[in-house]
């Protein structure tokens, strides 16, 4: 299996050319953006609580009373409101940093896909126009094969990286509306 998965990247690897490099890296960039976000969303240096009691109470708040009890008593409940302000910048700051930044990356794949399209027309125009000792139908294949090589690897790279950052999103976007709705409880407690 490991021996056909390295014939598949070597061939799409001189397939593709210089272009499919560059969408490899940017794969591991990708993925490392994600990876980052999944990290942070475990809330891990949450202050006051737990990461996994911020996220027990932020999922919910009705069901987890002695949470609720725990966090107002830890705060002092003349500057809650104050004090909750900065506990959302440490939990969502970076958070907030790198969602956008990973949408921008998987963005830029099918574009850099797209540049692969352009390198390997230019590379079938090149060879038809030249001499070359190669038959005109391989430097037309030649050139083809590296656009559409390109092109498909950066669909298939930014397809499946938008589903997983969407998903992640959605979950920094339950647990950021959770916190707004524990704001304004501490708030109207207080």
């Amino acid at each position: 299996m490991l021996d056909a998965l390295t014939n598949e990247m070597g061939m799409l690897a001189a397939e593709g050319g210089w272009v499919f490099w560059c969408l490899v890296a940017l794969a591991f960039g990708i993925a490392f953006a994600l990876l980052s976000i999944w990290h942070f969303l475990q809330l891990p240096g949450a202050p006051v609580l737990s990461g996994v009691e911020w996220r027990r109470l932020l999922d919910d708040q009705e069901g987890a009373p002695e949470l609720l009890g725990e966090l107002r008593g830890r705060l002092c409940v003349s500057g809650s409101e104050g004090r909750m302000d900065e506990i959302g910048g440490r939990l969502f700051t970076v958070l907030e940093r790198r969602i956008p930044f990973a949408f921008v990356l998987i963005g830029a794949a099918p574009l850099v896909g797209l540049l692969g399209t352009v390198s390997g027309m230019f590379t079938t125009f090149d060879g038809m126009a030249g001499a070359s000792a190669l038959a005109p139908v391989d430097v037309v294949s030649k050139g083809v094969s590296e656009a559409l090589v390109t092109t498909q690897t950066g669909l298939v790279i930014s397809v499946p990286a938008f589903i997983v950052c969407w998903v992640l999103k959605g979950r920094y976007e339950h647990l950021r509306s959770g916190f707004r709705r524990l704001e304004a409880a501490i708030g109207t407690d207080g």
